[in-house]
């Protein structure tokens, strides 16, 4: 199974609606604030930042102002969001860049924010293996876990969330009340692409397995969270 998101045929006005959605809601709920405290520990200068999967580029917007431990910050997709606003103090390339085709630059951390499940095990350790080789930094970080109250949360939020917070998901779009009152794509879509999401998901103890076998290089940590424990996979440069 695969999210709707990730398929070429989802149209991407949908696409940017369920990604906008989704992180106008983590940011609002401020899931990712044990991140932030974390990265604020963080020894040595700043770094630039390049998010990968970054969808509307909310949470790694959030976290790059809010933690200081990034110099710039670069997002990326393979299926680009909408351009940066004028004068932004970031960028987000409008060119596709699929994470499993980059290019790492040494002394960068590649980010990753509830995007590590789209991709299967060894796409996974593909992806760590050349930031590694590559003297990279990486900070990923998961939401969901293969759980029943974590698959219950998400239909939660993808139902009634989606009815209660369109409205206030910026930027204003007609369209995005259209498909989500008169005729609800956008209900149906955020929900399923969550339960695949949930079913594809990895426990902190199923990556800690996977990256075993990596000379200690990675570090899997499962943190408390407000409304979901968060499981963050770094990466230290060699």
């Amino acid at each position: 199974m695969k999210e709707l998101e990730d398929q070429r045929w989802f149209p991407a006005m949908l696409r940017n609606y369920q990604t906008e959605f989704i992180g106008s809601v983590v940011v609002w709920l401020r899931v990712y604030v044990p991140v932030t405290r974390r990265l604020r520990q963080r020894l040595g200068k700043p770094v630039p930042m390049v998010d990968l999967c970054s969808g509307s580029g909310g949470p790694a917007i959030t976290i790059y102002r809010e933690s200081g431990a990034f110099s710039s910050l670069t997002l990326t997709d393979k299926f680009p969001g909408s351009p940066q606003p004028p004068n932004a103090p970031w960028s987000y390339v409008q060119e596709p860049v699929d994470a499993l085709d980059l290019e790492p630059e040494r002394g960068t951390c590649y980010t990753m924010f509830n995007a590590f499940h789209h991709f299967s095990d060894q796409d996974k350790l593909r992806i760590i293996r050349r930031l590694r080789d590559s003297g990279c930094e990486a900070c990923f970080v998961e939401l969901l876990e293969p759980t029943v109250l974590c698959a219950l949360k998400v239909i939660l939020m993808g139902t009634m969330g989606t009815l209660l917070f369109t409205p206030f998901v910026r930027p204003f779009s007609l369209g995005r009340l259209f498909f989500t009152y008169i005729v609800p794509v956008n209900v149906v879509s955020i929900t399923y692409d969550g339960v695949v999401s949930v079913l594809r998901a990895r426990s902190a103890t199923r990556y800690a397995a996977l990256f075993a076998g990596e000379d200690g290089a990675v570090q899997v940590t499962r943190l408390a969270g407000r409304i979901l424990p968060l499981t963050l996979i770094t990466l230290r440069a060699r």
